[in-house]
């Protein structure tokens, strides 16, 4: 028994370790731009924002300790922080508002390439209706902001909850 059991444990354990998370990295490729002579710029990337620049990703919904959930995370993906952040969660229910319980979120600096997750508690009989497939949830994350001159930006993501995939999924993103 124990010469069937071992290579089944064996295989097991290989598997469980290489399911784990997928772990991916970004790479940027940046060509570099030619300053003009005269102005006593070097070389510059190309493409590189170095304003601050708030994304938002990974927007979810689920239900925890009796109470229907939305959350979304962002990150400042510029290479200069982002001050006077002030964000915004907003849930619609067939086009129809729904009140959330700590829906904004106020930060004096967010550094770049730092992360943070906004929530929302909902009402308890809101997950039924969304899961049941009798009403449509969208999501509206908005996030403004300031550059260090006092420069003012807005960027906003409307999401959608798929009940097949039971995830959100970006349906527009708007930044200036």
């Amino acid at each position: 028994m124990f010469r069937y059991c071992a290579p089944v444990f064996v295989l097991l354990i290989a598997l469980s370790t290489s399911c784990g998370p997928l772990e991916t990295q970004e790479n940027t490729v940046e060509q570099s731009v030619e300053q003009p002579p005269g102005t006593g710029a070097g070389k510059e990337p190309k493409g590189v924002v170095r304003r601050p620049n708030i994304q938002s990703h990974n927007a979810r919904f689920y239900h925890e300790s009796q109470r229907s959930r939305v959350s979304i995370r962002y990150r400042n993906t510029g290479l200069n922080p982002a001050y006077s952040v002030r964000t915004d969660l907003a849930v619609f229910l067939d086009g129809n508002s729904v009140p959330i319980e700590k829906d904004t979120f106020t930060l004096p600096t967010l550094a770049p390439n730092r992360g943070l997750e906004l929530r929302g508690t909902l009402s308890d009989a809101f997950f039924e209706n969304v899961m049941n497939g009798k009403t449509t949830l969208l999501m509206e994350f908005t996030v403004r902001y300031q550059d260090e001159q006092g420069q003012e930006f807005e960027a906003l993501s409307t999401w959608q909850f798929s009940r097949s995939t039971l995830e959100f999924f970006l349906i527009e993103e708007r930044a200036n």
